[in-house]
């Protein structure tokens, strides 16, 4: 049977199947679509199955029929569901109209109601684009490596068009290993002098950097951590508008592309542009 849920969506209506649907339900459910469609137009539908059992042969005739008169009538149609033959007959459904349907599994019910509403703002007026302010503050990673080098080059011709604040910051990872005879972490001390003679070694090489550049308003940093949370925290609180990062460091470019880089463009709150440096 067909069970309305309440919704307040415009457009959007929504309905628990379950049961096996007979020719009785469509003969109730079908005067209810033509009542919305008439009141409201264009409809967007999510159908959540709950202990679906199928159709009776006149009901998904009835269903078939039904669906291909009013294909204009529908935006999306969503189907929540938890079984794989459920799946593979919404994919069925999407061959036999022109109507966007798209499967979704029950723990995936808020993803459904997501691209519903997508849906529905496609027929809203596009608002206009937003005004795009010019870049004032650059950051940009440095490793060091030629491919930051050429970050470095690509974020001063950025800066030099729009006056922009550059900043160049390099993270020093602290080295850490895991003692089989404590429950912890262990920092030999040892490990903690290296660090520091890395770490001051890395300040001088950004001071030259720095020192290097023909630009009228740079400076540098050099943080602890890893690459990916300093250059993150330090944009966020630095108000930094563009972060310019090379496609591939000393560590190779699986690990900077699925690590460093990867989490720049997917986790930062500014534009980012990647340099790529020819092989």
């Amino acid at each position: 049977m067909f069970q309305e849920i309440p919704v307040s969506e415009k457009n959007i209506f929504a309905f628990r199947v379950s049961g096996k649907l007979t020719d009785e339900d469509y003969k109730t459910f079908l005067p209810r679509l033509d009542v919305l469609i008439r009141g409201y137009g264009k409809l967007s539908l999510l159908f959540e199955l709950d202990d679906f059992k199928g159709w009776a042969l006149d009901a998904a005739w009835d269903d078939l029929k039904y669906g291909r008169e009013h294909e204009g009538d529908f935006e999306r149609i969503a189907v929540v569901g938890e079984k794989r033959w459920h799946r593979w007959i919404v994919s069925l459904a999407g061959l036999l109209t022109s109507t966007e349907i798209r499967f979704f599994d029950r723990d995936d019910l808020q993803l459904a109601w997501d691209w519903l509403r997508e849906g529905d703002k496609a027929l809203e007026p596009e608002e206009p684009a937003p005004e795009i302010s010019p870049y004032q503050h650059i950051l940009v990673a440095v490793d060091f490596s030629r491919f930051s080098a050429a970050a470095v080059k690509r974020a001063v011709e950025l800066g030099r068009y729009y006056g922009a604040k550059l900043s160049l910051i390099h993270a020093v990872e602290p080295m850490v290993f895991v003692s089989g005879d404590t429950d912890g972490v262990v920092v030999p001390y040892d490990f903690v002098e290296q660090e520091q003679i890395l770490f001051n070694a890395a300040s001088e090489r950004m001071e030259k950097l720095t020192k290097s550049l023909d630009y009228p308003d740079v400076h540098h940093e050099v943080l602890w951590g890893t690459p990916k949370s300093a250059i993150l925290s330090y944009a966020e609180a630095q108000h930094v508008d563009l972060i310019v990062a090379g496609s591939h460091g000393h560590h190779g470019l699986a690990r900077l592309m699925g690590s460093t880089t990867s989490a720049l463009v997917h986790k930062a709150r500014c534009d980012v542009v990647v340099v790529r440096v020819p092989q």
